[in-house]
């Protein structure tokens, strides 16, 4: 189980971290350490909160979606598969996805921070670059 947004507490010694754990963690994690590894070591990572994709007018939510369908006009495809064609190529990138039945999926843009959103923005442009099409900046 992957935890976000927890607060640090404060011990007082720089060589040992603490963590508040929210409630519907609590349990899961404290069988997790009753039942221990051999050598009580675990694999921990650590990352400071990153932002979510912006939305609204002006946003990149709006920048996104708006170049997609500028895109699947142009092509005369529909914006869903405009949208899914440019997260798999995204996946060059590092856009994140994960693996469902041997078969990678990509992430919603709803779960996406202001990188993951700016790395589909990009690989927009590089498509439309591609295809001749040529987006309209001022409406995103």
């Amino acid at each position: 189980m992957k935890l976000s947004r927890v607060h640090r507490v404060k011990t007082g010694d720089r060589g040992v971290v603490a963590f508040s754990l929210p409630d519907y963690a609590r349990e899961h994690y404290a069988e997790m350490i009753r039942k221990g590894q051999p050598d009580d070591v675990y694999d921990v990572t650590i990352e400071r909160p990153r932002l979510r994709r912006t939305t609204g007018p002006g946003s990149q939510n709006h920048h996104l979606n708006g170049h997609i369908q500028q895109i699947a006009n142009e092509i005369g495809d529909n914006f869903d598969s405009v949208k899914l064609a440019i997260k798999f190529e995204a996946r060059s990138l590092n856009y994140p996805g994960k693996d469902v039945a041997g078969h990678w999926i990509p992430q919603s843009e709803k779960e996406c921070n202001t990188e993951e959103c700016a790395i589909l923005i990009d690989t927009t442009h590089r498509i439309a670059a591609f295809l001749g099409v040529i987006l309209d900046e001022t409406n995103t």
